[in-house]
């Protein structure tokens, strides 16, 4: 997604094409246009095909649902294991740094580091799912955010007890820490991150200190509209004049999906859940009767994936007994590609830090 979101952003900037068409807008808002385009872009490509996907066998949506359940798991696994890594506690062969948890991440169906699922684990998963405090099953970017989730972390010990963890910190992670009792974990000392940020800025500060700094001549004032990097309108009509049909398809199926989360179409995506129902629904009442059928619809769809969780937790098992791998889906294999490369820009930021500061060029520190 971040190759795809820099050569975008790259030929926004350098093709005239597109010039002609920022000409008719505020410069000082082009630019921020062109970073958010360039990052819905990237998620257009990333994520349409799979929207798409999910809209044409909605029946099996609840499936898929359950099947990314058994990774989540397996995600907080290995972001315990990070927590104790960063922290020197244990040693795993081949990972030298920490952005090969990023790696490690995007083939989670095969990480050799992290023991196979268990039918305990599952049974906390369903008990997730029933606990009323769900937050999102799909829109998690990455499980391996040791940074952002330690900050929240941090930021939370600072709280009252009774205030909730800060969102960025899923909560299928705080509900297993809760009940596995492993909140000590990210409360662990980031040793190993501490030394590679070391090494990291002072390949940094070199580097700024060789580059040739330019300063940029004033503009005066602009009185063009200014392009709103947010409205999907102008987006479209950018896609519409610049990008293909099936650009367009991918941009439609991305953000109607961030929009039913966003507006009112909530009630119509719950009547429609409900309806299509097989079972009768109990619905609590409400001040707000919008509120109650998202909230009825909501508890339905988390049990049919807790329904669908014992099925696909046994196909897992077979696939395990057997020897039979998962295919990599084509966003995984995207995103471990991108984690490849900011793996090996990492090793080489370590390691040209590590010439400045120790006069050495290895990883043993």
């Amino acid at each position: 997604m971040e190759i795809l979101r820099q050569q975008t952003e790259h030929q926004l900037r350098i093709n005239p094409a597109y010039q002609l068409f920022f000409m008719n807008y505020n410069e000082k808002s082009v630019d921020a246009f062109i970073r958010n385009y360039a990052r819905k872009k990237a998620t257009y490509i990333t994520k349409g095909p799979s929207y798409i996907k999910v809209q044409e066998q909605e029946e099996l949506k609840y499936k898929v649902i359950a099947e990314e359940a058994l990774w989540a798991i397996q995600q907080k696994k290995l972001f315990n294991l990070q927590c104790q890594w960063r922290a020197e506690q244990v040693r795993l062969k081949g990972i030298d740094h920490c952005t090969q948890f990023q790696l490690l991440s995007a083939n989670i169906q095969h990480c050799p580091y992290i023991t196979p699922l268990s039918r305990s684990e599952v049974n906390l998963y369903i008990e997730y799912l029933k606990s009323g405090h769900v937050g999102d099953l799909f829109w998690i970017e990455n499980w391996q955010d040791y940074d952002t989730f330690k900050a929240d972390y941090l930021s939370h010990q600072h709280e009252q007890e009774d205030e909730p963890l800060a969102e960025r910190i899923p909560t299928w992670y705080s509900f297993y820490d809760l009940h596995m009792g492993t909140d000590v974990l990210m409360g662990l000392p980031d040793t190993r991150g501490d030394k590679e940020y070391r090494y990291r800025a002072a390949f940094r500060k070199k580097r700024k200190e060789a580059a040739s700094v330019t300063n940029r001549p004033h503009n005066p004032d602009d009185y063009r509209p200014f392009l709103n990097s947010y409205d999907t309108d102008i987006i479209e009509h950018f896609i519409k004049e610049y990008e293909d049909s099936k650009m367009l398809k991918y941009f439609r199926a991305v953000e109607s999906v961030a929009e039913k989360f966003e507006q009112t179409t909530k009630v119509d995506d719950a009547i429609d859940i409900l309806r299509s129902a097989e079972e009768p629904i109990a619905i609590d009442g409400s001040d707000d009767w919008k509120e109650s059928l998202i909230l009825a619809a909501r508890k339905y769809e988390l049990q049919q994936v807790a329904k669908f969780l014992p099925a696909v937790f046994q196909e897992y098992q077979f696939r395990i007994e057997n020897s039979i791998n998962y295919n990599q889906s084509d966003t995984c294999k995207r995103k471990a590609e991108h984690a490849f490369e900011m793996c090996e820009i990492a090793k080489t930021q370590i390691i040209e830090g590590r010439q400045i500061l120790d006069k050495k060029r290895d990883m043993n520190f």
